[in-house]
C-alpha cells in the first residue's frame, strides 16, 4: 500500500493551519444498483415487466387480473436512484483530512468586479492607444496612460488566479472559507450547527452554476452564494462532500429550480 502523498513541496514553508494535511487517495466506486418488485397489491403475486405500462403507470396482475396504479413505486425508485447518484472528485478539486477537520481545495475564481473592470480597461487601453497615435486631431496623452496601466494591472491580476487557491475547513465546529492571495475576496465563517442545506443553482445561457448554502438565522433562513463554477459536476460535488461530511440530507429547495 502507498504512503500518502504530501501535498505541499519540501523546498516551500508551510502554514501551521495545512501542516499534516494529507490527500487521499483516489478510491474507485461502483455505481449504486437501484431496483424496485412490483407486486401486485390484491394478491401478492409478482408482476411481471411486460405487464407494467410504464408510459401510463400501470400494472396488470397475470394471476388475479386486476389493474393498479404504479405512479408511487415508480416515484419512490426515481427518488432512490437520485439521492444515491454518487459525483466522483472533478479534476482541481482535492480534498484532505486530518484528525477531524475536512479540508477542501479548488482553484480562485475570478472576481466578479474584478472582471468587470478588466473588460472594461484592457479594451479601452486599446482604444485610446490606437486612437493617440492614429487620428490627425491627438486626444489627450492621460486617456492611454490610465487606461492602459489599468489594462496592465487586470491582466497581471488575472494571471495571478492561475496560482491562486480558495481552502474551505469545515469542522464540527464551523465551516470556514480562506482564499490565498485574498483577491479583494473577504474570508467568511459559518457555525456549522447553523448550516441547512446546499444547492447548485444554474445560470440560465451561461454554461456557469452558482453554490448556495442555506443558513439558519435568528431573523429566518439566508441563501449565502459561496462559489461559481463553470461546471455542474463541480458544484455538485462541493455540494455532496460537504452534506455528507456534516451529516446533511440532500433535499430540492424551490430556488434550485429556478
Amino acid at each position: 500500500m502507498k504512503e500518502p502523498i504530501k501535498k505541499y513541496k519540501s523546498n516551500q514553508p508551510v502554514p501551521d493551519l495545512f501542516r499534516e494535511k494529507l490527500e487521499l487517495p483516489e478510491i474507485k466506486k461502483e455505481a449504486p444498483k437501484v431496483f424496485k418488485r412490483i407486486v401486485c397489491p390484491s394478491c401478492a403475486e409478482a408482476v411481471n415487466a411486460e405487464h407494467i405500462d410504464l408510459p401510463n403507470k400501470v400494472a396488470k396482475c397475470s394471476s388475479c387480473h386486476v389493474v393498479f396504479s404504479v405512479a408511487e413505486e415508480l416515484e419512490k425508485l426515481k427518488a432512490k436512484k437520485e439521492a444515491k447518484q454518487e459525483i466522483f472528485r472533478p479534476e482541481g478539486i482535492d480534498i484532505f483530512y486530518y484528525k477531524n477537520d475536512m479540508e477542501i481545495t479548488l482553484p480562485q475564481s475570478v472576481h466578479g468586479l474584478e472582471g468587470f473592470l478588466a473588460g472594461m480597461f484592457i479594451p479601452l487601453g486599446i482604444i485610446t492607444t490606437i486612437l493617440f497615435f492614429t487620428v490627425d486631431k491627438k486626444i489627450p496623452a492621460i486617456l492611454p496612460i490610465i487606461f492602459g496601466i489599468g489594462a496592465l494591472f487586470f491582466i497581471y491580476r488575472l494571471f495571478t488566479y492561475q496560482k491562486a487557491k480558495t481552502y474551505i475547513d469545515i469542522n464540527e465546529q464551523s465551516l470556514t472559507i480562506k482564499h490565498r492571495p485574498n483577491n479583494l475576496k473577504k474570508d467568511q465563517s459559518f457555525p456549522a450547527e447553523d448550516i441547512d442545506q446546499l444547492y447548485i443553482k444554474k445560470m440560465e445561457g451561461t454554461g456557469y452554476c452558482q453554490l448556495f448554502m442555506i443558513i439558519n438565522g435568528s431573523k429566518g433562513q439566508q441563501h449565502k452564494q459561496l462559489f461559481t463554477f463553470n461546471a455542474i459536476s463541480k458544484g455538485k460535488y462541493l455540494e455532496q462532500e460537504i452534506e455528507k461530511y456534516l451529516g446533511l440530507e440532500d433535499r430540492k429547495v424551490p430556488e434550485e429550480e429556478a
